[in-house]
């Protein structure tokens, strides 16, 4: 599900109600693979699943040191105050064109949040016939 939320004048945002026990007091907010969006960690979930992930793989590879470089070099570990709202850095939002006053999509995608504008969203093509392979795959059968 999808909520909207609005950036303050400080970058601060609500992190949807439903999802603050998820994600607990401390989260760490980084880059998506995915261009024009960022993503929101539970700090344990990033420690034990993103970083090693990170750590097996060819070092070696030109590609493989950006995407540390963008994913685990540019993670910001924040604090959720207790109104439930988390500061994402400028340099964070700026990735994905967002400023204080934008409104931004935040969707919970299973002990993550994915974090996009609003206008980013509503421009993104959401046809999903154009996807190869979506019939067969194993999740989306039944839909």
């Amino acid at each position: 599900m999808r909520d909207v939320k609005k950036v303050d004048a400080k970058g601060r945002f609500f992190i949807p109600t439903k999802q603050k026990e998820k994600l607990g007091a401390e989260v760490v907010v980084t880059n998506s693979l995915d261009v024009g969006y960022l993503c929101v960690y539970s700090k344990d979930h990033f420690e034990n699943v993103i970083k090693p992930q990170f750590a097996d793989i060819n070092v070696m590879d030109r590609n493989i040191r950006k995407i540390k470089r963008v994913i685990i070099g540019e993670a910001c570990e924040v604090s959720v105050d207790s109104q439930g709202r988390i500061s994402v850095n400028s340099e964070l939002w700026d990735r994905i064109g967002a400023k204080p006053g934008d409104e931004i999509c935040v969707f919970d995608d299973d002990g993550k949040l994915d974090i996009c504008t609003k206008t980013f969203y509503d421009n993104e093509d959401h046809d999903l016939s154009n996807i190869e392979g979506l019939e067969t795959t194993y999740y989306v059968k039944g839909l």
